[in-house]
């Protein structure tokens, strides 16, 4: 279960932030999470309820906003998400694409007080 590390590390992160800005309580989490990405956020909310219950996190919640997979056909530069399980350009039909949105998996903000 690799939600578990990473949790651990989201919640290293917040803390230390919050402590950086000499806050006693961490009440918000957003995260960013692409459609791609292998993370699932019951996972990490699992977690983080566990992990953070005698810290300055504890009880805070975790927003998961989701990012949508999105390609670009090297071919014609046309931006697209794939059909199904089909990565082919809706527009010229080539197989040369690279993803641009989608994998991504980061802390955007937290709120303190």
């Amino acid at each position: 279960m690799h939600e578990l590390s990473i949790t651990e590390e989201i919640l290293k992160i917040a803390v230390d932030k919050a402590r950086e800005a000499r806050a006693e309580k961490v009440i918000e989490i957003n995260l960013v999470i692409g459609d791609a990405s292998s993370i699932v956020g019951e996972c990490v909310q699992f977690c983080f309820d566990f992990i953070s219950r005698e810290t300055i996190a504890a009880g805070a919640r975790l927003n998961f906003q989701r990012r949508p997979l999105q390609m670009r056909c090297r071919n014609c530069n046309s931006i697209f998400g794939p059909e199904k399980e089909s990565w082919t350009c809706p527009k010229c039909q080539e197989w040369s694409v690279e993803i641009i949105s989608g994998k991504e998996f980061y802390m955007d903000s937290i709120e303190v007080e």
